[in-house]
């Protein structure tokens, strides 16, 4: 696939997309070819173009599939040099979970890297918000439908 998309686009005199980038770049990562798609990343830097957002999750969210936190924080700093913003939100999830359980949020710098965590807020309900959904706790709550039966 490397071969033909530098033949091709050599070929037919045309500059290569980071859209056709992107899709070399996420088969290999898919396939799991980390170290030929770090090749290819290098590749394309040199010829002077840059991997675009989407690019730089898929490589970030390989590393935090496989438990990389040093890789993915590496890349996640090198694509925020390079587009100004992190990645999606999608991409960073294993990053934050690895950094959360290790308790070094606060050392690695995430939150000020990525800003806060959007799901925060949902953890932190589950947690201290609970309600109780057996028959004991509902016992007086009415619902609209059930007090149409008592009319």
């Amino acid at each position: 696939a490397i071969a033909y998309h530098e033949d091709e686009f050599a070929r037919k005199k045309i500059r290569p997309t980071p859209y056709s980038d992107r899709l070399v770049l996420q088969m290999l990562v898919k396939n799991k070819r980390i170290s030929r798609a770090l090749t290819f990343k290098d590749k394309v830097e040199r010829q002077g173009r840059h991997l675009d957002l989407a690019s730089y999750g898929s490589l970030v969210e390989h590393y935090g599939n496989h438990g990389q936190l040093g890789s993915a924080l590496l890349m996640l700093k090198e694509c925020i040099a390079t587009h100004g913003a992190p990645p999606g939100e999608k991409s960073l999830s294993k990053i934050r979970l690895m950094c959360r359980k290790q308790g070094i949020t606060k050392e690695v710098g995430l939150e000020r890297m990525v800003g806060k965590d959007p799901l925060e807020w949902l953890r932190h309900g589950e947690e201290f918000q609970k309600r109780e959904s057996s028959y004991k706790g509902r016992r007086d709550v009415t619902l609209p439908e059930n007090r149409l039966l008592q009319i």
